[in-house]
Order: structure tokens, then C-alpha cells, then sequence
């Protein structure tokens, strides 16, 4: 695609590497990294920028026209202070998935709020099912950034609570609302006994777990995966809390990538024009069928790109289902010390769900950790605290 549309429209040579993400930030410190990173985690952009080694987009004059491409939300981790260090690549964010032949058998509902769901809870431990909620896992390699798990960011958002208050200055997880989030988030595991960890794909398709909320990418798996359910299950927006005036709030967090333009890059305009082809609508939409026409319905892509999500060849009505829920998405923040805050939530989760300790202890506990950590990183890099 570079070869025929880029290089042939624009002229700019462009030398594609494929290569290990651990290897990126030693090459930059080293003067050998690149003009351009794509496909990189959430993290990254916001802790490059920290260390002065990302580009702030914003001093190009076209950024606002390019960033109109993308919802806000997905802004929300790439940016910084003042600046914004990155453009979303893909967006991903987490639906109700639910098997429609077994709720039918068990006289169930799509649970539309959490009270639905300790109701289902109850039928579903009787008839010796489980209801999936997102895995509380740890990284997989040593020193990898662990996000705060996808369900306490969901809760934390739907009960109008926030990660860090006072600018980023520290964080909010001990706040009324963050401890009483955290409580109803372990209670789902201790009061519930639900499970910690498992495949859900597998335990959907055999039934063992009828209703379960998980990436909505887990669609694209489930229509090459369990060809014997088609048919026979759908996706949802995730349940809500209650609001002013009786309305849910289904508020959920969102993952993806982003493309970094790196500060050391020998020709910053070039890298810009190319980061602007590479997220544009033209561009995504091809890139999303023709992954999608050589490996099948599993490679749709996730594109962040508004415009070329809704060229993708989704069905109506689950695609009104997933506009639905893209109203409600909520980018998570990046912060100097942030890092902390997911591997410290695990710990809480554990020593609360395995140990016994109350929640609020256990997260009052690990939060004084995440807090000395913030205010070391300012301090670090001459942030006031």
C-alpha cells in the first residue's frame, strides 16, 4: 500500500521494519530509532514524551483537522499537558456478549443494569453456568505496563469517579467513589465466586458461560472460531449504573495503538505527511478490507478512524450495537507514575479476593504506593507537584 499510494502520490521514500517493541525505546536512546512508530501500546506515546523523545503534534498546522478523524476519547491517553504525542491507530472497548438460544431456555433478559446482572447471577449458579467478566491478569513478561483492568474502569467511570484528580498530580483511587467501586468490583469475586481467569471464547461457545463481557474484537473470533453457534448469539452494550433521571450510564474504557512521531526523526514533515496517510479514512478502510480478504472475518480490523470503521463490512444490527456503545467509550489517562496505578490495583485485587483483607484497606494500602510513585516521576522530570 506504501509502494502504490504513498511513495507513488507523495514521492517520500518510506524503509518498513517489522520489529520487537521492547527494542524501540534503546534504539532511540541510542540514535538509531525511527521517524515513525506504529502500532504501539497506550503507554508508550505519553512516556516518550516525558523524556522529550515523542513529537507534539500539535505544532503542525493542520493537527485540528486531523484530529477530527478520531472521537475524543481516543485522544485521551496520547495526550500531555499541553500537547499530543500520537494518533490513534485502533480503538477497542468492551461489549455484553450473550447466547441468545440459552437465555431464551433460561427465561433471561439482556441484563441492561448491574442489578440485572446479580439477578442473572443467581439463575446462572443454578443451572451450573457463569457469567464472564473481563480476566484480572497479570503481564506477561517481567516490567510489562499492566492497564487497569477494563471492568474497575468501567465501574470507576459509570459512578462519575476518575483515575487521578489535581491535574495528574495524584491519584484518585482513594476517593469515596474509587473505594466503593473497587468494594463492588471484588465483591463480584468473593460474594459471587466468579472466575479470575479462563478462555472465554471456549466456555461461550460450549455454553458453560452464556453471558460474558469481553473485547469487542472477540466478535471477529467468535464468527470464525464457533461456526456451530451462528446465529445464535449476539453483542450488546455493557450493563449500567442508574443515573440522574433514571438513565444508564454505561460508560467503558477504551485500549488500542497509536503512531508516534519520534523527536529525533531527520524530517519531521515527511513523517507527518505519512502518519496522516496512514490514519486516514481512505487508507484504514482499504488496509481493513484487504486484511480482512486474506485471512477472513477474524482480521477485522479495529480501526480508530471513524469513517473507515463504517465502511467495514459489519451486519446493521450489530454494528448499531457497537455505535451504541462507542457513545459511552472514555479514554484513560497517562500520567508520569501511571504504570503503577494497574500493577498496584491487581495487588489490592488479590490481597483482598486471596487474602481475605477488606477492600478498603487493601486498596487505601497499595494507592500510598502508586502516590509516591507519581510524585517521584515529578519530581524526576521537574514536574511541580
Amino acid at each position: 500500500m506504501i509502494d502504490e499510494t504513498f511513495t507513488a502520490e507523495t514521492g517520500i521514500g518510506v524503509n518498513l521494519k517489522l520489529v520487537n517493541m521492547g527494542t524501540l525505546l534503546p534504539a532511540t536512546l541510542a540514535g538509531q530509532g525511527p521517524d515513525v512508530a506504529m502500532q504501539i501500546g497506550n503507554d508508550l506515546p505519553v512516556n516518550f514524551a516525558m523524556r522529550n523523545a515523542a513529537e507534539d503534534l500539535t505544532r503542525f498546522p493542520d493537527f485540528e483537522d486531523v484530529r477530527d478523524r478520531f472521537r475524543p476519547s481516543a485522544m485521551v491517553p496520547y495526550s500531555y499537558g499541553d500537547g499530543v504525542y500520537a494518533l490513534p491507530e485502533t480503538q477497542t472497548f468492551n461489549m455484553l456478549f450473550y447466547r441468545k438460544d440459552v437465555l431464551q431456555e433460561l427465561g433471561l433478559r439482556v441484563p441492561q443494569s448491574w442489578e440485572d446482572v446479580s439477578e442473572m447471577l443467581a439463575v446462572l449458579s443454578k443451572n451450573h453456568m457463569q457469567f464472564g467478566l473481563p480476566p484480572v491478569v497479570q503481564g506477561t513478561v517481567q516490567g510489562e505496563n499492566v492497564p487497569p483492568n477494563s471492568l474497575y474502569a468501567a465501574l470507576l467511570y459509570q459512578n462519575g469517579g476518575q483515575f487521578y484528580r489535581n491535574g495528574g498530580r495524584e491519584s484518585d483511587l482513594d476517593s469515596r467513589t474509587g473505594i466503593e467501586t473497587f468494594k463492588a468490583w471484588t465483591e463480584f469475586y468473593t460474594d459471587y465466586k466468579l472466575e479470575k481467569e479462563f478462555d472465554f471464547a471456549n466456555r461461550f461457545r460450549t455454553g458453560q458461560m452464556p453471558v460474558g463481557i469481553a473485547d469487542y474484537t472477540t466478535y471477529n473470533q467468535l464468527s470464525v472460531f464457533a461456526p456451530e453457534i451462528r446465529g445464535m448469539w449476539g453483542f450488546a452494550p455493557i450493563p449500567g449504573t442508574p443515573g440522574a433521571g433514571g438513565s444508564l450510564d454505561r460508560s467503558v474504557p477504551s485500549g488500542g495503538s497509536g503512531v508516534v512521531l519520534l523527536s529525533k526523526a531527520q524530517d519531521k514533515d515527511a513523517a507527518w505527511t505519512f502518519m496522516k496517510w496512514w490514519t486516514s479514512e481512505q487508507t484504514q478502510t482499504k488496509f481493513g478490507r484487504e486484511m480482512e480478504g486474506l485471512m477472513g472475518a477474524a482480521a477485522r480490523y479495529p480501526t480508530a478512524n471513524i469513517a473507515a470503521l463504517d465502511s467495514l463490512p459489519w451486519p446493521a444490527e450489530d454494528y448499531a450495537s457497537l455505535k451504541r456503545q462507542f457513545e459511552w467509550v472514555k479514554g484513560v489517562p497517562e500520567v508520569p507514575g501511571g504504570y503503577f496505578t494497574g500493577r498496584h490495583l491487581f495487588n489490592a485485587f488479590y490481597k483482598t479476593v486471596n487474602g481475605g483483607v477488606e477492600a478498603r484497606e487493601s486498596i487505601m494500602d497499595y494507592v500510598q504506593y502508586i502516590q509516591d510513585e507519581i510524585r517521584t516521576k515529578r519530581s524526576e522530570f521537574g514536574l511541580p507537584r
